[in-house]
């Protein structure tokens, strides 16, 4: 099998790889997030590892699409909840004819295909999905089961696929229960400075990074076998300043990799916090701009 594409893993000082996962395909800019020809750039440019947006339809199938509406990025308006196959099937990105995907039209393309190794598939329904629509997106994965990993916040519908088929490949975002840097919040601020709802937060009782290891272990628990934590960037920078050096092997110690994001080039400081990241222990970088980084990353060495 060829090798993946050099810009889409990182090599780091001790030898460590690090992947670089590309959001929403966005590989080279070229395409519409989530679209097919995004996906189909990513297969034939050898990426290590994308993610694509999951959502349910109001009839039947499961469309790649990230906002909850139609609106911003296509022709179409409306809810994507209460939108029906045929309905999705006429909208168009903005700008272009190419339509929005199904889910079973995105795993088909990359079928046959060494690459992405890894489909991170962000599950974005947040109310729980109805048993049959949960059996149909286990078996629209059967084919694929090998290659994608189920992500998102919500635990209790991964808890659901795993009761169709335990043996599907989940990650969790802990940020429904802990974050840090989130506009617009649902959590309230906790005594240890982190937005967070948990009793336990309402004053402090210890240690900070006892506390942080103590309240990850419970989240992370809440999804059996979960392999990956989705952990936004900003938030695993307040635990590195606030003295947590070991904010990466809370996770490791539970088998689970620390995947942080969103990092792109153009942000403030965008170099330093690659090189932060790299060392303190992160396993998975989610990038729009996968280029960028691996070049920084590489100039690092030098």
């Amino acid at each position: 099998m060829d090798a993946p594409h050099p810009d889409s893993r990182l090599r780091t000082s001790t030898g460590r790889i690090v992947e670089l996962k590309v959001h929403r395909c966005n590989w080279s800019g070229a395409h519409p997030e989530n679209s097919l020809s995004a996906l189909e750039e990513c297969a034939r440019e050898r990426v290590l590892r994308v993610e694509i947006d999951v959502q349910m339809l109001r009839d039947t199938g499961w469309a790649v699409f990230h906002d909850d509406r139609l609106d911003r990025a296509t022709t179409a308006r409306g809810l994507v909840r209460n939108t029906t196959a045929v309905e999705l099937a006429r909208a168009r990105f903005r700008g272009t004819s190419q339509r929005v995907p199904l889910l079973s039209e995105a795993l088909a393309l990359v079928a046959n295909a060494a690459f992405p190794g890894t489909i991170e598939l962000d599950l974005k329904e947040q109310l729980p999905i109805p048993w049959p629509r949960v059996e149909e997106l286990a078996r629209a994965v059967e084919p694929a089961k090998d290659r994608i990993v189920f992500g998102g916040t919500s635990d209790w519908n991964l808890r659901r696929l795993l009761t169709v088929d335990p043996t599907l490949p989940v990650s969790l975002n802990p940020h429904a229960y802990i974050d840090y840097g989130e506009r617009n919040g649902r959590l309230g601020l906790g005594a240890y400075g982190y937005l967070d709802a948990h009793p336990l937060a309402r004053r402090r009782f210890g240690d900070l990074s006892d506390y942080l290891r103590d309240r990850f272990g419970g989240v992370m628990r809440l999804v059996p076998g979960v392999r990956e934590a989705h952990l936004r960037l900003r938030m695993f920078e307040k635990m590195l300043d606030d003295g947590v050096a070991d904010a990466a092997e809370i996770f490791h110690a539970m088998n689970v990799k620390v995947d942080v994001w969103t990092l792109d080039a153009g942000m403030a400081r965008w170099q330093k916090r690659l090189a932060r990241a790299l060392g303190a222990g992160v396993d998975i970088i989610t990038t729009n701009t996968a280029h960028a980084l691996a070049a920084s990353a590489r100039s690092m060495d030098r």
